[in-house]
């Protein structure tokens, strides 16, 4: 006897995705109204709500995210995560809410079961384009299995649409089989999520109606203010500890010796562009000589990039930069040539930690796998930059870090690299 088709394949299970939701808005109003009423600081409320909110997201998607297991059989589907579902107790099929990829929802005589796929290049987790293709064959595997059996008519439903009530499911199942995926559930949704964020605007504006623009400019005269001091404690600070080098052959570049400061601001929104920025700045004021300062790459067009420190006495950094070369993400199929101008340039750094019995070529040339592969690409491509750079506190006084640069050309040679285009420069 011949073994009933099986198909496996991951879901977004929507019920959850809606709690989860729910979930979200509750915990964003039960931090927003009481820290509101009880006056306390607009970053302290935002750190507190980017923190919940971003924690519940990721908890969200991945307790939406489940394995199914679907078997046919000529009168029913044996699922992993729903059981044994027959045609005969299926009312009516549709598309579920929010679908924006292959997805149907079942309405059965005393339950409700759906399956969808997430496949959006803005989705957190989303199927693999194979998860895709099973998904519809199994779509289509089901609409022949329930052509096969005697249709029967559907039951009249009080709030069915007009256009569907005659329907029968196999129908249904066709219809959708048929059709594009519907993006009126997306605007819906949008229009949803919108009107409940304006309405919780309106009612914290009734309750306390803050001037943002006077805090935006405040905050804003507080970051100029504290960069102006920062950049003077850095001054101070270079004078004492000694400054930083660089060799590369990007003859634009340069380097700079600042503390880290976040100015990330995930939310795009302009009255919370400084307040990261502020805080950091705060706390290297409070601390000056604890504060530490980490070297920051500046290429030729402007792209920086921050060589991130461990915690050995003596070391140096390798940055590769090549603003024409695109990375494909991993989860881009080799054929897929859609979208390549969004892929991330080729942007990458490493840093050579260094002991008193250190060989220093050895160090080097085991630095990275492939080191000879990524110097030779200085020779393969013209737009491909390379750049070493050390500061005297890490052990890089300027007699080591030319040690360093004949050590680099030393390997450079060695890939045939015309080592007269690299300069020299330091702070």
């Amino acid at each position: 006897m011949k073994n009933p088709p099986t198909w496996q394949f991951n879901i977004a299970d929507q019920k959850r995705g809606i709690w989860g939701f729910v979930a979200t808005i509750t915990a964003f109003l039960g931090i927003m109204v009481p820290g509101l009423a009880f006056n306390l600081s607009v970053g302290l409320i935002i750190t507190i709500v980017l923190v919940v909110i971003l924690t519940l997201l990721i908890l969200t998607v991945r307790w939406m995210w489940r394995k199914e297991t679907l078997t046919l059989y000529h009168d029913h589907i044996e699922s992993a995560l729903y059981g044994a579902i027959y045609f005969t107790d299926v009312r009516k099929i549709s598309r579920p809410w929010g679908a924006m990829s292959p997805a149907i929802k079942l309405r059965l005589k005393d339950r409700r079961v759906s399956w969808s796929m997430v496949r959006s290049s803005r989705a957190l987790i989303q199927n693999t384009p194979e998860e895709v293709m099973v998904f519809q064959d199994f779509l289509h595997q089901l609409e022949a299995a329930m052509n096969k059996q005697t249709p029967k008519p559907a039951k009249p439903e009080v709030n069915a649409d007009s256009a569907n009530a005659h329907m029968t499911p196999t129908a249904q199942l066709s219809q959708i089989n048929r059709s594009g995926n519907d993006t009126t559930s997306l605007v819906v949704g949008a229009t949803l999520i919108v009107v409940v964020l304006l309405g919780v605007a309106t009612c914290v504006t009734r309750s306390r109606k803050p001037d943002f623009k006077r805090m935006k400019a405040a905050s804003k005269e507080r970051f100029y203010r504290s960069k102006q001091k920062v950049d003077e404690l850095v001054a101070q600070r270079l004078e004492k500890e000694g400054g930083a080098f660089l060799y590369t052959n990007d003859h634009a570049a340069t380097i700079k010796l600042f503390p880290y400061i976040n100015t990330d601001n995930p939310l795009n929104i302009d009255l919370f562009q400084y307040i990261e920025a502020n805080k950091d700045m705060d706390a290297i004021l409070a601390n000056p000589d604890s504060a530490q300062l980490d070297i920051y790459v500046i290429s030729g067009d402007s792209a920086v990039r921050r060589m991130k420190p461990d915690t050995s006495a003596r070391q140096f950094f390798f940055r590769a930069y090549d603003p024409k070369q695109r990375i494909r993400p991993s989860n881009v199929l080799p054929n897929d040539t859609a979208g390549q101008e969004n892929y991330p340039v080729f942007d990458v750094s490493w840093r050579v930690s260094l002991l008193d019995t250190t060989n220093l070529l050895y160090a080097m040339d085991r630095s990275i796998p492939g080191m000879h592969i990524m110097l030779a690409q200085v020779r393969l491509r013209p737009t491909f930059y390379l750049y070493m750079t050390g500061k005297v506190k890490q052990g890089m006084n300027e007699p080591a870090f030319r040690e360093a640069v004949i050590t680099l050309n030393k390997l450079l040679h060695r890939s045939n690299v015309d080592t007269s285009t690299f300069v020299i420069s330091r702070i």
